[in-house]
């Protein structure tokens, strides 16, 4: 890993989850193919990165758990959590270990709000926008009412 992946990874919390990017049978350069599965362009060896092979593991032992996983496949606790987090995993429905909502700390099995705190977030967040549209001058009530006059005069 060069300096330039590893600032993205430390310092930007940016995370390719090792994306395999050159074949490791010819050099050919790796196509991806949907579910952290890629393909090379020339000998259509395939690869994985972090997600395809957590991924493949929990299909193959359902309920495994973050230590099993990454014990058999390498893939880092912290690289678990952050797909968890972003909904690209989810803990298993028998699971005694859940996370926690951010907001009310209810527990959770994927994502960081629970779906209640989610959807008052969101409406937080369209009230704001709203009252920002509103301030800039859209939908004001002004504009109504001086319909088809002349807003600006030069001086």
């Amino acid at each position: 890993m060069d300096g330039r992946e590893k600032f993205k990874r430390d310092v930007l919390d940016i995370n390719d989850y090792n994306r395999p990017y050159e074949c490791e049978n010819c050099g050919g350069l790796m196509i991806f193919k949907g579910c952290g599965e890629y393909e090379c362009e020339n000998c259509r060896a395939k690869g994985f990165d972090d997600y395809g092979k957590a991924r493949n593991y929990i299909e193959q032992n359902p309920g495994a758990t973050s230590a099993d996983i990454t014990l058999n496949t390498g893939v880092t606790q912290k690289a678990i959590r952050q797909m968890l987090k972003e909904s690209r995993l989810e803990v298993a429905q028998d699971s005694k270990v859940l996370l926690k909502c951010e907001m009310c700390g209810a527990d959770i099995r994927t994502g960081v709000l629970c779906p209640t705190c989610e959807v008052a977030y969101h409406r937080k967040l369209e009230e704001k926008q709203r009252s920002a549209n509103h301030m800039v001058g859209y939908g004001n009530d002004k504009e109504t009412e001086n319909k088809g006059e002349k807003r600006f005069s030069r001086k």
